[in-house]
């Protein structure tokens, strides 16, 4: 069964910014027409305690960020720093925790939400204050609700934010496949796999094909964290990568089937989508939504 984490609390004013924060109530309705949620498979996310963000946070820098502090620790967020958007990131995080937790309960846990993978411990970066991937990874591991994990980050940019926190933790398998010249300073993830200007669909799906099963197979996690970035499309603005929808469905399809046919539960964040028209960026979420829904009914999995 596929459980959505959703909240209308996430339809915050960027103030302007180029990240679609309205994405999240366009997808979330168009799921309500497409007939595919009903409030019995809907959550809404809880605001995490602070022992919950000190997992993968200092407590310096959760400090700046609670204070609304313009300070070397947030700056490089490149986002405006104000109460409803600090708000907004923390109950991101919650709605990821929440995602993880549905996954290994149901099969899939999707939050229509999250993937803020930027973020340092110690610091915002690249339109992240906090790492909600990082934090939940950490919790299901502090609640022994999973030990072993895998993150299969699939976004445009390198998760250099996941990779970095969990490079000594070899338990948690980071992967990564993204436009190499572009954002960020590379951190070194368990496995990095940097595309070229203009690869399109036949690469980027061969080298999907290659790696995700065989890191389902190695690594055998409890549960996988799915970053399903919607910025590889061909009409991205900050990407030159070349995937087209059908390709993009085509990637969620192999990631999430690799998982589920080894039984292996899946909670899914959205990350980036900054195509010229954003409803472009919303068809491509609810595709995955879409996918993980035909797999889940397929009879294939448990």
């Amino acid at each position: 069964m596929v459980k959505y984490v959703y909240s209308a609390r996430y339809g915050v004013d960027f103030q302007g910014h180029v990240f679609p924060a309205e994405k999240y109530r366009l997808i979330y309705n168009s799921l309500k027409k497409l007939g595919s949620l009903d409030n019995s498979r809907v959550c809404e996310p809880r605001m995490p305690t602070k022992e919950d963000f000190l997992l993968a946070l200092t407590p310096e820098y959760l400090e700046d960020l609670l204070g609304l502090r313009w300070a070397s620790s947030t700056v490089r967020s490149e986002m405006a720093l104000t109460a409803e958007i600090v708000e907004f990131s923390r109950l991101t995080v919650g709605g990821t925790i929440l995602a993880c937790v549905e996954a290994m309960r149901c099969g899939i846990g999707f939050h229509i939400g999250g993937g803020f993978h930027h973020a340092f411990p110690d610091h915002a970066e690249g339109f992240c204050y906090i790492n909600d991937i990082a934090v939940a990874v950490c919790k299901m591991q502090n609640e022994e609700i999973a030990k072993k994990l895998a993150v299969i980050d699939c976004d445009l940019h390198q998760g250099n934010g996941t990779a970095y926190i969990f490079l000594d933790d070899p338990d948690v398998f980071t992967f990564s496949i993204h436009q190499e010249d572009l954002y960020p300073i590379k951190q070194r993830s368990d496995l990095d796999v940097g595309l070229d200007y203009f690869a399109g669909d036949q690469e980027y799906l061969e080298k999907i094909r290659f790696h995700v099963p065989r890191i389902m197979d190695s690594h055998n996690p409890d549960l996988m964290v799915y970053v399903a970035g919607a910025d590889p499309y061909e009409g991205d603005k900050l990407g030159m990568l070349q995937l087209s929808k059908e390709g993009l469905k085509e990637r969620d399809t192999i990631v999430i089937q690799s998982a589920r046919e080894r039984d292996i539960p899946v909670a899914v964040v959205l990350a980036g989508g900054y195509a010229a028209n954003t409803m472009d960026t919303v068809e491509i979420h609810v595709n995955t939504c879409l996918v993980c829904e035909k797999i889940e009914h397929s009879g294939k999995t448990n």
